[in-house]
């Protein structure tokens, strides 16, 4: 009786070790391939999205984005020279990541920070700021693509 337990072992392993390989297909895509331009979002995003006047507000007023707003974006308005690449615990760092985060690249269009101010999505407090697919649509999804 003892002798056919490693009998029984050694069948199974060569059994496990005679399977082939299962194909799972292309590996995922890089949860973090999306890394818009940090020099885009301080030269173009930042004065001509976020800091823009919509109507005499901004984005990055006190009470609707400002660092004590409670609201999901969080926008501190950076009082640093920016270099590059922004460094973590920088004032620009936080404004950059805190609006990247609310960016889904491979769709703009359904991007938080897109689909609340252009009315898409009618709880945003501030109300419509923009009419969907202007300007401001363009500006964000040229922050998104690939470069060079």
């Amino acid at each position: 009786m003892r002798r056919r337990w490693p009998l029984a072992l050694g069948a199974a392993w060569l059994a496990l070790a005679g399977c082939g390989v299962v194909d799972v297909g292309a590996p995922p895509a890089d949860i973090n391939a999306c890394r818009p331009s940090q020099r885009y979002f301080v030269e173009t995003v930042w004065p001509g999205y976020l800091t823009a006047s919509y109507g005499g507000k901004t984005c990055a007023d006190a009470t609707c984005h400002g660092a004590m707003s409670g609201n999901g974006l969080h926008l501190v308005t950076p009082t640093s020279t920016p270099s590059y690449p922004l460094l973590a615990g920088t004032d620009w760092y936080a404004a950059y990541l805190s609006a990247s985060q609310e960016m889904t690249c491979t769709d703009v269009n359904g991007s938080k920070l897109y689909e609340y101010p252009s009315g898409l999505i009618s709880s945003h407090g501030g109300g419509m700021l923009f009419a969907p697919g202007g300007p401001e649509f363009t500006l964000l999804m040229q922050w998104v693509m690939p470069g060079p």
